[in-house]
């Protein structure tokens, strides 16, 4: 595998609206990562841990949907995962919640960045000048002229 496409997944290049929405995307795989990895512990009986899962999986179901305030919430709700796994020391747990973590920045970064490329760009058509029609005789033109301006109306 290529190191570039290793980097493309962790740290994707955004340039479009597709780029964002696939930054994005990256929120709701993470939130089903999440829930994949946290079978064990709610099975074996913490329920506390379900409201922090269920949580976690509706940020990544809106964060697909771009919606802003729910990959930031699903970011904020994996910073503790890591902060504990780095202080309980085991290798999983740290590599896991540091990906879902690193997941949920790119989903972040897709929502915000989405809206600023979806517009639609303004186009600006030039068109070629009018043709100018040449004035009939040369005399009269600049003698209406001279009738219509305004010195000859404004008499001392």
């Amino acid at each position: 595998m290529d190191f570039r496409n290793i980097q493309e997944f962790f740290w994707p290049t955004i340039g479009d609206a597709e780029s964002a929405k696939k930054a994005a995307d990256q929120g709701f795989l993470a939130a089903m990562l999440y829930v994949f990895l946290a079978l064990t512990p709610i099975l074996s009986g913490q329920v506390a841990k379900i409201f922090d899962v269920l949580v976690v999986a509706l940020c990544g179901y809106f964060a697909k949907r771009m919606w802003r305030s729910a990959a930031v919430l699903g970011l904020c709700m994996m910073a503790p995962e890591l902060f504990f796994s780095v202080a309980g020391g085991v290798s999983f747990r740290l590599a896991s919640s540091a990906i879902l973590t690193l997941m949920f920045v790119n989903a972040v970064r897709g929502t915000f960045l989405y809206p600023r490329f979806a517009q639609p760009k303004p186009t600006v058509e030039v068109l070629p000048p009018e043709p100018t029609a040449a004035p009939e005789s040369s005399g009269q033109a600049g003698e209406e002229q001279k009738a219509g301006s305004g010195e000859d109306r404004i008499k001392p």
